[in-house]
């Protein structure tokens, strides 16, 4: 007997004990949480799944902070569209997006990652899921930029922009090139951007997609120069949002949604004249 039988026929199938026990436990009050980056008013006993999950969110970043963000830049792809990952690590965000090209006709999708290392298993990733993943950094230029690692793989960045969270003794030297520079189809592209301090650097080296008004959307996961991050978005003319909720903001926050206004709803660049 295994030990999702014994739930599902002792605890689930004894829905008087089940209410007992979850009021003892949990409670029964109308509370507000927080899943997927909206706020819901649920109850804690009567949706005791919802009320157990979200406690689970604010325990782990992937749980509380990557999966709204999954599910926000998945809504907005469409035929046609290209989806640009810098800072791929082992490829989630593109190997997600690769899935739900089963439905989408997209022109392509590529990885770039500068870790040696991870990218070994970035490359293993894209082949299972179908797309391309490249093991070079991207800046504003071709360079080459001297690395620094830490503990973990996603913390991995220029010694120029290295933290606490870094281990000094432990460089690479890069390579690096500018998306400029690099043959990418489409002219609908979403870009995300997870590169611990250079996306300024990043953005930089995109000026011609830009330019030629290729870009729909860039999500930045953390940002540093912000003044001059957000005047970039700014002269282009993207509207910015909360990458987990959605909502407007004037560019403050960690997770960054800009999306050109050419794909803005007319309710929002009614908005925009308005104002």
């Amino acid at each position: 007997m295994n030990f999702m039988y014994f739930v599902d026929n002792f605890y689930n199938k004894s829905p008087k004990l089940r209410i007992l026990l979850m009021k003892l436990i949990y409670g029964s009050q109308d509370i507000l949480v927080n899943l997927f980056g909206l706020e819901l008013y649920i109850n804690s006993l009567r949706e005791n799944g919802y009320f157990r999950a979200s406690r689970m969110v604010l325990k782990g970043s992937l749980l509380r902070d990557e999966v709204s963000i999954l599910l926000n830049i998945s809504s907005l792809l469409r035929d046609g569209d290209t989806f640009v990952d810098v800072g791929a690590n082992i490829g989630l965000f593109s190997s997600v997006i690769a899935r739900a090209s089963k439905f989408t006709n997209l022109q392509g999708i590529y990885a770039f990652e500068a870790n040696n290392e991870t990218f070994k298993r970035l490359e293993i990733n894209s082949k299972t899921h179908g797309f391309e993943a490249f093991n070079i950094g991207i800046s504003n230029q071709e360079c080459e930029l001297m690395f620094v690692d830490g503990a973990v793989s996603h913390v991995f960045t220029t010694t120029k922009t290295a933290s606490r969270y870094n281990i000094n003794s432990k460089t690479t030297l890069v390579k690096c090139n500018s998306l400029d520079q690099i043959n990418i189809k489409g002219n609908s592209i979403i870009i995300k951007i997870d590169v611990e301090g250079q996306e300024l650097a990043v953005l930089e080296g995109a000026r011609s997609f830009f330019e030629a008004q290729r870009v729909k959307a860039i999500y930045l996961d953390g940002f540093a120069n912000q003044t001059a991050v957000l005047d970039f978005l700014y002269k282009y003319n993207f509207y910015l949002f909360d990458g987990r909720t959605l909502k407007e903001t004037n560019g403050n926050i960690f997770s960054l949604l800009a999306v050109h206004e050419a794909y803005a709803s007319p309710k929002l660049r009614n908005k925009k004249c308005e104002g």
